[in-house]
C-alpha cells in the first residue's frame, strides 16, 4: 500500500513549516503565556501541523479535538471539559487543539461555541483553535477571548522548492514547467500540491498532458479530491462550478469513485446524497425546473464531503467511469432492433416502445415475404440481423 505523501512529508519540526515564520513566533509566545489563540487562513497552509510540530519540540502533549465531533453543547462540555481537567501523563504539559471550528454551524449546533468559550475561563493550558475565516459573525464570541494569528497562502517560489525536494527524495522525474503548473493550480495549498504531485507521478515521471479532454479530466480529479478527501464542506461546496464537465458526467465520476474512498455508514450516507441529487436532476429534465440545480450542486459537493467521519488518508487513483462505455455497448447491441421497431411503428401506427417489446416474435414471416420486407423498407443488415435472431 502506497503511503500518502502528505502523511510521509508531514512537518515534524517547526523548520519543516514553510512560509509561516511570523505566525510561528506568535504561536510560541502564546503557548508560553498559556493564551487562547485562533489560527486562521486557507486550507493546507500548516495551521494544524504547526501545533503538532511545536508540541514535539516543547515536549508538550497535543490533545486534538475536531469540532466536527464536538459540535453541540453537550459534546463540547464532555470531551473538551474532561481534556482541560486531566493532566498530561508523559509530557511536561499539554496543548489543547480545537481544529476546524468552521464545522460548528448555527442553528443545528446551538450552544457549541458558547460552551467552548465558557470552558476557556477555567483553562490551565494553552488553547489553540483553527478556522478559515475568523470574521464570520458566529465567531464573534471566540474573537473576544482569543488572540488571532494569521496563516498566509504559501508563496509560489517556496512551494516550487518544496515540491522539487519531494521529487528528488522520491526519485521522480519532473520539469520546472510542470511543477510550476502544479504550484499555480494549488493556489498556495501545500497539501493539495503534494496530493497532485503524487497523483501525477504514478509512472515515475510527472506528466500533465495538454489537451482539452485531458484538462477536463484533470479538473475532475481536482474536484473529486476536494470532495472525497477534505473534511471541510467549505472546500467542496459548488466545486463543480470550476470545471466545464457536464453535470451528468459529474454524477458518473462520483458514482465510480465513491466506493474507493468511503466505507460502511459513510458510503451509505454518501450514496443517499447522490441519489437525492439524481432525483432533483430528473425533475430538471422532465419539468425544466432549473431552480433545483442549486440543490444538485450542494448535495453532490458539500453533502457528499460531509458524509464521512474522517477522510481516507490513502492515495487513491481516481478513474473515469466505465458506465458510459457499457451504455454505448448496450446501445449498439440493440441498434438494429431499435431501427426495425421504428419502421414497424411507423407502418402499424403503434408506439415505438410497443413495437420494440411485442412485435419481434411475429417478424419471422417477413424473412420469406418480399412484399413485407419492401413495405417495411428493411435494409440488408437488418434482414441479416433478423435471420440470426430467428
Amino acid at each position: 500500500m502506497t503511503t500518502p505523501w502528505v502523511k510521509k512529508y508531514q512537518p515534524q519540526i517547526t523548520k519543516d513549516i514553510i512560509g509561516q515564520e511570523t505566525a510561528l513566533l506568535k504561536i510560541k509566545e502564546g503557548i508560553a503565556k498559556k493564551k487562547i489563540l485562533l489560527l486562521y487562513g486557507p486550507t493546507g497552509t500548516g495551521k494544524t501541523s504547526a501545533i503538532h510540530a511545536l508540541g514535539k519540540e516543547s515536549n508538550l502533549e497535543v490533545f486534538e479535538v475536531n469540532s466536527s465531533d464536538t459540535r453541540n453543547k453537550g459534546a463540547m462540555e464532555t470531551i473538551l471539559g474532561n481534556a482541560l481537567k486531566q493532566k498530561s501523563l508523559f509530557s511536561k504539559g499539554k496543548i489543547i487543539l480545537i481544529d476546524d471550528i468552521d464545522a460548528v454551524s448555527g442553528q443545528k449546533d446551538r450552544g457549541g461555541l458558547a460552551a467552548m468559550t465558557a470552558l476557556f475561563e477555567k483553562n490551565p493550558y494553552p488553547i489553540i483553535l483553527t478556522c478559515i475565516d475568523p470574521w464570520d459573525e458566529k465567531f464573534s464570541i471566540v474573537r473576544k477571548k482569543a488572540t488571532l494569528v494569521g496563516f498566509q497562502s504559501i508563496k509560489k517560489d517556496l512551494l516550487l522548492s518544496h515540491l522539487k525536494s519531494i521529487c528528488e527524495k522520491e526519485n521522480i522525474t519532473c520539469t520546472k514547467e510542470t511543477l510550476d503548473t502544479l504550484a499555480k493550480e494549488s493556489r498556495g495549498d501545500v497539501r493539495a500540491a503534494i496530493n497532485d504531485l503524487q497523483t501525477h507521478s504514478l509512472t515515475g515521471t510527472v506528466v500533465l498532458e495538454d489537451n482539452g479532454e485531458r484538462d477536463k479530466e484533470e479538473d475532475m480529479l481536482v474536484c473529486l479530491r476536494k470532495i472525497l478527501k477534505n473534511k471541510r464542506w467549505e472546500d467542496a461546496y459548488n466545486i463543480f462550478d470550476k470545471t466545464t464537465v457536464d453535470i451528468n458526467e459529474c454524477f458518473l465520476w462520483i458514482d465510480e469513485n465513491l466506493p474507493k474512498e468511503y466505507r460502511g455508514e459513510d458510503l451509505k450516507k454518501a450514496y443517499h446524497y447522490l441519489s437525492r441529487a439524481d432525483v432533483f436532476n430528473g425533475r430538471i429534465r422532465r419539468q425544466q425546473h432549473w431552480r433545483f440545480l442549486i440543490y444538485i450542486n450542494t448535495l453532490l459537493t458539500a453533502g457528499i464531503a460531509t458524509a464521512k467521519k474522517e477522510a481516507n488518508p490513502e492515495c487513491i487513483e481516481y478513474t473515469k467511469t466505465s458506465r458510459i462505455l457499457k451504455m454505448w455497448i448496450a446501445k449498439n447491441r440493440n441498434a438494429k432492433k431499435r431501427s426495425i421497431a421504428e419502421k414497424i411503428a411507423e407502418k402499424t401506427h403503434m408506439s415505438k416502445k410497443r413495437a420494440f417489446t411485442e412485435m419481434f416474435p411475429y417478424l419471422k414471416a417477413t424473412l420469406n415475404n418480399e412484399a413485407m420486407k419492401k413495405e417495411l423498407k428493411l435494409d440488408e443488415e437488418e434482414i441479416e440481423w433478423l435471420k440470426k435472431k430467428f
